[in-house]
This record gives C-alpha cells, structure tokens and sequence, in this order.
C-alpha cells in the first residue's frame, strides 16, 4: 500500500526538517553552516537513552529536558568556540572550519560518555499502529508526525508574531539597519544558537526510539539533513521543511522501489537534478523573508 511508507518518509522527514531548520537558521543570521549540529542531535538522541532509561523519566516528558540540554549545548558552543573567533574578525571560511572541530570534540565526547557501541532505547512505543480511515501509522512514527510537526508550526509562529521572533528576523536580513533600530545583534545570535540546538535536540529525542543511538549518527544524519536544507534553499526556513520532508519521502519510496542500498545515492541524485533546474533550491533566498 503506497500510504504506508509515504507516512514513514513523511515521518522521517520531519527529523530531517527539525534538524535543517538549525542549519538554516544559523546560515540565515550569520551566513555559517554549523557542521556540529548533526552532533548535537547526536548528543540530544543519547541524552535521551540517559534520561529514560537511567532516571525513568517519560519519554514525552523527557524531549523538553533534551531540547533544553541542546540549546544550553548550541549556546555553549557559541560562547567558548564560535564567538572568540568572530571577534577576531576572520573570515567566515574560518568559523565553518572550526565548526567541523566542534564536531570532532562532541563525537570523542559522547565516545567517553556512553561508549562507541549503539545504544537501544528501551521499549517505548506498543504494537498497535493507528488507523485513520484507509491511513495506517505505525506506532514509531507518531512522535516524529505529532511532535516534530507542533515544533514546525510553532517556530513559524514564533518567527512571524512575536517580538523577540521578528526582531531575529531583522537582524538576519539586515544586522546594520537592525543595530540602528537597537536591536542587540549579538543576543539575537545567542538565540538563533539555542532555538537551533533546540531543534536539533528534538530530531535526537525523535529518532533515538527509531534507529540506535551512538556517537557517530550525526554525520549521516547531519549530511542527510544539509541536503534537505539545500533542496529547499539555503537560509529558507519553509525551505527546510520541505526540503526534509521531501528528502524523507525521496529516500523512503527509493529503498522501497530500488534497493535499501541505494536510498542514500538516490535523495543525493534528486538533489542534483533540483539544483540544476533550480540552483536556489525550491525556496531560494528569496524566501528569507
């Protein structure tokens, strides 16, 4: 039945998402592609094992936990690493390389915490999957379509209706003119770090119950979801969400149709055909606004 793993790329797709917004945001307010936020997820999945399994805390209570521990996690990063480089005025090409040493770090770290073996979340979801009419969703996938879709459509509120939302807005667009009007670019920057690590942390708590959690899950999954922020354009954030639902649906119906093994090769090769056709993504920068 078609529906079936439409619902599960759609599923996975909204992970992809979660985590593309943190790349987007990040490349929106400060034009920097944050290679760690893959590994912030990671944290954020094996963080999740620690709190469920270890203290017994509900799952469902324990993805706020995560995402707060993300976002102190992002906003740690940009004050010990990131911002000491910024004030030296380098170029951005130095930022983006001291990012993939982040990476490296928070990778060894989680090897010295939870060890280099995959962890297994204990059993959260029952058997039984949802029927909605002729739509079947298995039980693994309602957190990722109930939570990760709330999470969506609560950062677009946030963005277009609340003051602190569209003062970051501005100062994305245009730091100099938003200096002017007194917006405080620097604490703008801090949020757009923790608001990314929080997405981040939630597309861990999302996927740790659907695959193993271990150290080194960030670096497919952050590359999975780069693409799918580059398939909705870069510093778009409607881009981002469809570009990882996109990128899920793409990789799902590709291992259902071809083969497991080429999944990967395929989302990558659907890329590239966008992009020639459509170099901006689907969204572009014209959607930044």
């Amino acid at each position: 039945m078609i529906l079936d793993p439409l619902i599960g790329g759609i599923a996975m797709g909204c992970i992809y998402s979660l985590i593309a917004l943190g790349y987007n945001m990040l490349i929106r307010a400060m034009n920097l592609l944050h290679f760690a936020q893959g590994e912030v997820m990671m944290v954020g999945a094996l963080a999740g094992v620690t709190l469920v399994s270890v203290l017994h805390i509900p799952y469902l209570a324990a993805i706020p936990l995560i995402m707060a521990l993300c976002a102190a996690l992002s906003l740690g990063l940009d004050t010990f690493a990131y911002r000491p480089v910024r004030r030296r005025n380098v170029p951005v090409i130095n930022l983006i390389i001291a990012t993939l040493g982040v990476s490296i770090l928070l990778s060894n770290a989680a090897i010295l915490i939870w060890g280099a073996e995959p962890i297994r979340y204990p059993r959260i979801y029952g058997s039984d999957a949802l029927l909605l009419g002729p739509v079947r969703i298995p039980p693994q996938f309602l957190a990722p379509l109930v939570v990760g879709g709330l999470l969506m459509v609560g950062l677009q509120i946030f963005f277009a209706r609340s003051l602190t939302g569209v003062a970051m807005r501005a100062a994305a667009q245009d730091p100099e003119a938003a200096r002017l009007m007194g917006i405080d670019i620097d604490r703008m920057i801090r949020y757009t770090f923790a608001i990314s690590g929080a997405m981040g942390g939630a597309a861990g708590a999302l996927l740790g119950p659907i695959i193993f959690a271990s150290f080194n899950m960030g670096e497919v999954i952050g590359i999975k979801a780069f693409v799918a922020a580059t398939l909705g354009g870069l510093g778009s954030m409607p881009g981002a969400m469809v570009g990882g639902i996109l990128f899920g649906v793409i990789e799902t119906f590709g291992a259902l149709f071809i083969s497991s093994g080429y999944k990967d090769a395929l989302g990558y090769a659907v890329m590239i055909a966008i992009l020639l056709v459509a170099p901006s993504g689907l969204f572009g920068r014209r959607a930044r606004a």
